[in-house]
């Protein structure tokens, strides 16, 4: 009938010391965690996901990748990330998490549905499936703006492969000191 297959995972009892260091493989991790200061971007296009609005969708900032850190983001960029405690995922932006209304591919700040499921692609790849809707957020590079949609390529097609880049503490970097004449 209408059931979907279940994963269930043994948890270890490391209470007594006797524990692996070790995580079991098969237990899927995030590339993130909880408290997390990240720009979520689609590395196809070097565009990264605003909580700026160009009429109903997200705005797409460029980004540059320099040795193993993320160039041209700013504030409305750097997402924050909640774990929600159940495998899913909230990002939030002026205190506000993105999400989806209950109809339409746009997200906005505040929305009803901002629980996200994140797979992993490999290489550092990422589809974020909005768990309320079943839409994935994607790069839409046809009309240059962030939006979401249910799709079976999501897994293949670069608008929806997306990764995380982790803002180093201390957010991000300074702008240069100008000297000021004495």
């Amino acid at each position: 009938t209408n059931q979907k297959a279940v994963t269930l995972y043994k948890a270890e009892d490391t209470s007594s010391g006797g524990g692996s260091e070790t995580p079991d493989p098969e237990v899927p991790t995030a590339p993130i965690k909880d408290g997390d200061k990240v720009v979520i971007y689609a590395p196809a296009y070097n565009k990264a996901l605003s909580a700026t609005k160009t009429g109903n969708y997200n705005v797409g900032v460029d980004v540059t990748v320099n040795g193993d850190k993320l160039e041209g983001y700013g504030e409305t960029e750097i997402w924050t990330v909640i774990d929600n405690g159940d495998g899913t995922f909230s990002f939030a932006n002026g205190g506000q998490n993105i999400g989806m209304a209950d109809s339409y591919s746009s997200m906005n700040l505040g929305a009803t549905h901002d629980d996200w499921e994140i797979t992993d692609l490999g290489d550092n790849l990422y589809n974020v499936k909005n768990t309320g809707r079943g839409n994935f957020m994607e790069w839409y590079n046809q009309y240059s703006n962030w939006s979401t949609y249910n799709s079976s390529s999501a897994a293949t097609d670069g608008q929806f492969q997306l990764r995380f880049y982790v803002v180093p503490e201390g957010g991000e970097t300074p702008e240069p000191e100008v000297p000021v004449a004495t």
